[in-house]
């Protein structure tokens, strides 16, 4: 069903089927074009496909009463070899290995200390403080106002403030600039400052990095 070798390019290929189900009305389509330029195009732009899309892509067509252009007929075999992938349930490789009892006893001990780090984890809301101070998500992306606004709630909650006093000396000089401006957004100050630390108030919190 598939071009193999020298004998028959992928252009070629398409080119067949679609007269096979189309007949004149495809020839129709491209009566002013050189079939051989076309055929090559279609090749060249089949090449990233795979023989299971094509598949599927052909198969697609018998909903399709009009010879599509190719534009059309990639997207048909983009669509429908998703859906034939969601209706396709996963195929294991039986039988499957036995793990050795190492692996095993590997495994569960890797799954306690996981089960202990998410356990004995305090809550935190320094997340929120390292976002802000960051002023954009780690991909680089700019916050949306709805995260700079949870963010702030999160600064200024009983688990934010506890945090904040809570940390070391220069983690709070780290923090104070975004803090501050947090607590302003709330109509609070904070109590006091550090020495030398500039006295000006944020009307928002601004962050330390440019993001792109």
């Amino acid at each position: 069903m598939f071009p193999t070798g020298d004998t028959e390019t992928r252009g070629e290929w398409l080119f067949r089927h679609m007269l096979t189900l189309y007949g004149s009305r495809f020839l129709a389509m491209w009566r002013d074009v050189d079939s051989e330029d076309l055929k090559r195009s279609w090749t060249f732009r089949l090449s990233g496909l795979s023989p299971e899309a094509l598949r599927v892509g052909i198969e697609a067509l018998a909903g399709v009463t009009h010879p599509p252009m190719l534009p059309e007929f990639l997207e048909l075999c983009r669509t429908a070899r998703i859906q034939d992938a969601g209706m396709t349930p996963p195929h294991l490789r039986l039988p499957l290995p036995r793990a050795t009892p190492e692996v095993v006893d590997a495994n569960v001990k890797r799954i306690h200390e996981v089960i202990d780090s998410i356990r004995n984890r305090k809550p935190s809301a320094q997340w929120a403080f390292d976002m802000m101070l960051r002023g954009c998500a780690r991909n680089g992306v700019p916050l949306p106002h709805e995260t700079r606004r949870i963010s702030i709630d999160a600064m200024v909650s009983p688990a934010g403030r506890s945090f904040y006093a809570n940390s070391p000396p220069e983690l709070r000089a780290t923090y104070r600039a975004v803090f501050d401006a947090a607590l302003h957004t709330r109509g609070e100050a904070l109590p006091s400052r550090e020495p030398g630390e500039d006295d000006e108030p944020l009307n928002e919190p601004e962050s330390s990095h440019d993001c792109v």
